[in-house]
């Protein structure tokens, strides 16, 4: 790793993603965006141009391959997850992969044993696990202000379908399960406090369109559920053709806690609430330290690591969770809804 007061990073990939991060890392001083890398020149160069980033890098490799990049954020769809990740960390940088952070178990295993092989840090990118919000309302939950808990639901939905977008490839890694089910997963498991031993789910898969043979069946609408060793249960739902819709609602033998924007609130702070024998109280979190944006979870999440790559610490996704661990055991959630999804019967989740 350098030995610059800032850690330098360079993306991989020119969308959406590209202008989020480049304003998230105007609200930090610990790192600064560097470099973007496409596989097209001019798009690297007006990408470049259009957020005020110095280099711009024709080909993925080429990036990889310049000594002045500390870490590297993996932008890239889903399908290119595992490859660029791995040769990021062959060539000596740390990696923010985007979640999902592989399209399967086996995919997130290699890259894991690369990233211990070659000493750096990778962590999945689940941005909404760094908003104070989830702490808190962990912490409520763990104290028993809910009571025990029986039912978790949550919901992520959007539609719109761009012609040509990886989304809607299989091949790319594509479908409503590994795009936005991931979270539902991921927030289930936390509140949860234990892994599924098995699940169910039930999708409405795409047809090729004819004449194509990229977009193939992938789902497109997704409801699962995870049957938890201590008795909780959760359900979801995820779909690419729903009116955006997202919330995460806990039951409790005593309560009720109902998070209204748990992915990325679109102000900061925000607020969840809590309800007791027909009480409501409405929560306010926030953190004093975090810059006041709607992308203050991005920069609490850069933020955390580069401190795990300048103390060489672990990364952790909050309350308290190791972050390899979690991103393991997610995958393999994502492995089983996938399956049970395709052959209609519960499917038991393989353990970490």
């Amino acid at each position: 790793m350098s030995n610059t007061p800032t850690l330098r990073c360079g993306i991989l990939g020119t969308g959406w993603l590209l202008g989020k991060y480049a304003e998230t890392f105007r609200l930090i001083d610990t790192a600064a965006l560097v470099g973007v890398a496409s596989r097209d020149a001019d798009r690297a160069r007006a990408a470049a141009a259009k957020w005020g980033i110095a280099r711009a890098y024709a080909g993925y490799e080429a990036l990889l391959n310049d000594p002045g990049i500390d870490i590297v954020i993996n932008a890239l769809h889903n399908g290119l997850h595992c490859e660029w990740t791995i040769r990021a960390l062959r060539a000596g940088k740390h990696v923010l992969c985007e979640k999902p952070l592989g399209c399967c178990a086996d995919e997130v295993e290699r890259m894991f044993v690369a990233a211990h092989a070659h000493k750096r840090w990778l962590m999945e990118g689940f941005m909404y696990r760094f908003h104070p919000q989830m702490a808190e309302a962990k912490r409520r939950v763990a104290r028993g202000d809910i009571g025990r808990v029986l039912y978790i639901h949550s919901h992520r939905t959007t539609h719109g379908r761009e012609r040509g977008n990886p989304r809607y490839w299989r091949d790319a890694g594509g479908g409503a399960l590994l795009d936005v089910g991931c979270y539902n997963v991921n927030v289930s498991r936390m509140f949860a406090g234990s892994e599924p031993l098995r699940v169910a789910a039930h999708a409405r898969f795409d047809p090729a369109p004819s004449g194509t043979n990229q977009q193939t069946g992938v789902d497109v609408t997704l409801c699962g559920t995870l049957e938890f060793a201590n008795g909780a249960l959760a359900q979801f739902i995820c779909s690419f053709e729903g009116e955006l819709s997202f919330a995460v609602e806990l039951v409790g033998t005593e309560g009720r806690l109902q998070i209204p924007h748990p992915w990325l609130p679109p102000f900061w702070p925000t607020e969840f609430i809590v309800t007791r024998a027909g009480q409501s109280e409405t929560v306010r979190a926030e953190d004093a330290t975090a810059p006041q944006h709607f992308l203050a979870p991005f920069a609490l999440e850069l933020q955390h690591f580069c401190r795990c790559i300048r103390d060489n610490v672990p990364p952790t996704f909050p309350p308290d969770s190791d972050a390899e661990r979690d991103s393991r055991a997610n995958v393999r959630v994502l492995d089983a809804l996938a399956a049970a999804a395709r052959n209609g019967l519960p499917v038991p989740v393989a353990p970490v």
